[in-house]
This record gives C-alpha cells, sequence and structure tokens, in this order.
C-alpha cells in the first residue's frame, strides 16, 4: 500500500509538472505569436544622424586649428583660421576699385552737367547769331535802296560821284556784314552739334561709369566672401572627428578639412523587408533596443518611407532584365523618429539596434 501511495503521489506531481510546463509553453506560444501578429521587426537598423563635411572655399595655409579630434563643439565656434594677408589685401583693392568707379562716375556726370550749360550757351549764341543775320538783311536791304536813289540822282545831275561812292560803300559794308552773320549763325549751329554730341558721349559714359561701379561692388563682395570664409565655424552643436589639417598646410578649394556630427538630431533607420510593409503605417509606435546599451528600450515613432529600396541606391544596382533571374527580397528604409530622450547613453551614428514596430 505504501509503494502505491507513493506512486500515486509522484504520478500526480509528474501530472501537475507537465501540465504547468505545457501551460508555460502555451502562454510562450500564445505571446510570441501576438507579437509576430502585431509587430513587424529587424535587427537590419541603426543609429543615423547628419554628419556634416566642413569644406573650405578658399586656396591658402591654415593658420590656426582651434580644436582637437573627437572634440565637442558648440555652434558658431570658430574651428579653423586661414592666413589672412593676402585675403584683407584682395578686400582691400577691391574696396579701391569701387572708389574709384564711383569717382569716374562722379567726373562724368559733372562733365554731361558742362555739356549741357554748352548746350544752352550754344543755342543762345546761335539765336543771337540768327537774329542779327536778320538785322543785316535788313541794313543790306536799306544800304542797297540808298544806293540804287543816288544812282539814279547822280545821273540826273542831283547827287555828286561823291555821295554815290558814299553810298555803294555803305552797301557793300552791310553785305558783308550779312555774310559776316550768316558765316557767325553756321559755326553756332556746328558748334551746338559739337556740344550735343559731347553730352551724349558723357551720357554713356555715365553708364559705363554705372557698369565699372557694379562690377567693384561685385569684386569686393566676392573677396569679402572669401575673408569671410578664411573663418570656419561650427554649423552646429555636436563633435568634430575625422581632422585632415594642420597648421600651415596648403590647402586648395573645396578640401573636406573635418567633419562634424550633430548629436541634436537623432534618428534611426531601418531596413524592413518589402513584405513587412504591407501594415506599416505613419505615426505606428515604435520600440528600439541598442545593442550597446542591453536593457535600454527607445520610444519612438515611424516618420518616413525611403522613395525607393536601397538596391536602387547602390553603386551597381542588380539588373534582372539580363541573364539568369533570382528573386531576392528587397529591403525599404524607413526612418524612425526618436521620442525625446535625456538618458545618460550617448547614441551615435552607426550604432546597431532592433526595432519593433506595433502594426496592430
Amino acid at each position: 500500500m505504501d509503494n502505491k501511495g507513493k506512486k500515486k503521489k509522484i504520478s500526480r506531481k509528474v501530472i501537475l509538472a507537465g501540465v504547468i510546463t505545457s501551460i508555460v509553453i502555451l502562454g510562450i506560444v500564445f505571446m510570441l505569436g501576438y507579437n509576430s501578429w502585431c509587430h513587424e521587426s529587424t535587427d537590419d537598423a541603426q543609429i543615423d544622424g547628419n554628419v556634416i563635411p566642413l569644406r573650405t572655399m578658399v586656396t591658402g595655409y591654415i593658420s590656426q586649428v582651434r580644436f582637437t579630434d573627437n572634440q565637442k563643439v558648440k555652434r558658431g565656434d570658430t574651428l579653423i583660421v586661414y592666413d589672412t594677408v593676402s585675403l584683407s589685401a584682395q578686400v582691400a583693392e577691391a574696396q579701391a576699385q569701387v572708389l574709384a568707379a564711383q569717382a569716374e562716375l562722379l567726373s562724368c556726370k559733372k562733365q554731361v552737367s558742362a555739356s549741357e550749360f554748352g548746350e544752352i550757351v550754344a543755342g543762345l549764341n546761335s539765336g543771337s547769331a540768327k537774329e542779327n543775320i536778320m538785322v543785316a538783311k535788313a541794313k543790306s536791304w536799306q544800304a542797297l535802296r540808298d544806293y540804287q536813289r543816288k544812282e539814279k540822282m547822280n545821273a540826273n545831275g542831283a547827287a555828286t560821284q561823291q555821295a554815290l561812292d558814299a553810298a555803294k560803300a555803305a552797301w557793300q559794308i552791310a553785305a558783308a556784314q550779312l555774310a559776316a552773320s550768316e558765316k557767325l549763325y553756321g559755326s553756332s549751329m556746328a558748334q551746338m552739334s559739337t556740344v550735343r554730341s559731347q553730352t551724349h558721349i558723357h551720357s554713356i559714359q555715365i553708364r559705363q561709369a554705372v557698369a565699372h561701379i557694379k562690377e567693384a561692388q561685385a569684386q569686393l563682395l566676392l573677396a569679402e566672401d572669401q575673408y569671410r570664409h578664411a573663418f570656419i565655424m561650427a554649423p552646429c552643436d555636436g563633435v568634430v572627428s575625422k581632422k585632415t589639417i594642420e597648421p600651415g598646410q596648403f590647402v586648395p578649394s573645396g578640401m573636406a578639412l573635418a567633419s562634424i556630427i550633430d548629436l541634436s538630431d537623432i534618428w534611426v533607420t531601418a531596413n524592413f523587408k518589402e513584405t513587412q510593409l504591407n501594415r506599416m503605417r505613419f505615426g505606428q509606435n515604435v520600440t528600439v533596443t541598442v545593442d550597446a546599451y542591453p536593457g535600454l528600450r527607445l520610444k519612438g515613432k515611424v516618420e518616413s518611407f525611403c522613395g525607393a529600396t536601397g538596391n536602387k541606391f547602390s553603386i551597381l544596382p542588380a539588373e534582372n532584365a539580363t541573364g539568369n533571374f533570382i528573386k531576392v527580397t528587397q529591403r525599404l528604409p524607413v526612418r524612425i523618429r526618436i521620442s525625446v530622450y535625456k538618458g545618460v547613453k550617448r547614441l551615435l551614428p552607426g550604432m546597431s539596434t532592433v526595432v519593433s514596430v506595433k502594426v496592430r
């Protein structure tokens, strides 16, 4: 009886243990199934951020490097300073060219004013000469009539030869004065035409001077811009890395001098399979775990979907229209915005993560 009782107790314990184990297994299977049904996950994900290259528009020698590799910087901090002697000289030269062009414009304006005044004077002289012609014509006509009367009187013996000669001389003098007045009028008209041409030329010179001013101002703007780019500043708060320059080094324009990582704007890029995207929508809640920090769980939301699969952005994308075709499930980058995170852990671009999107 004792052995039978012991066997019954053992069998009950085994059955109870089996039932509990079965319940646990069923619970685990249910949770896994539920999570699989309600979530889409991937471990092909990483922390991402803006890596901004610090490039230069100046060709010259480096005077100062005010940071060390992997140093934290603030927006507006001066990181690199070029030798500015030649750049300052270029700015001063451009400023002098602007002043010279402005002086040229002022001189042209004064010449135009003088030409316009000369044109007015020439017009007055022309009018006066025209009136003198009218007076000279009247005097010549009067002298001619006197001479004709004297000539008739002399023929009748009523006037002496001396009076006739005097009338003839007066007529010739009046005719000569008329001719001189006409020549003076022609001269004044030619002078007025010349002055008008000078005024037109000076007006063209004003436009040229204005163009010279704009050209000089453009050169000054370019020189000042080059001078400003001799002081390279941090475009954002972050960490400066990949320093490639030292003081005294000659650097050509366009060279990458360093890179700054903007740690204030961090997100997660998760590459989901195309078969996982059917139920994924904007704004869905996301849970992110970071491999570097076990136990850290970040919250976020689906922010955007890339416009093409990652394969389309590769240097040599697969060309399925030729050769043997092998169907490969593609992955699409999904951008996930991390909720406000103020933890002590540093999230750096490139860190591996595991992403789970709640789709139901």
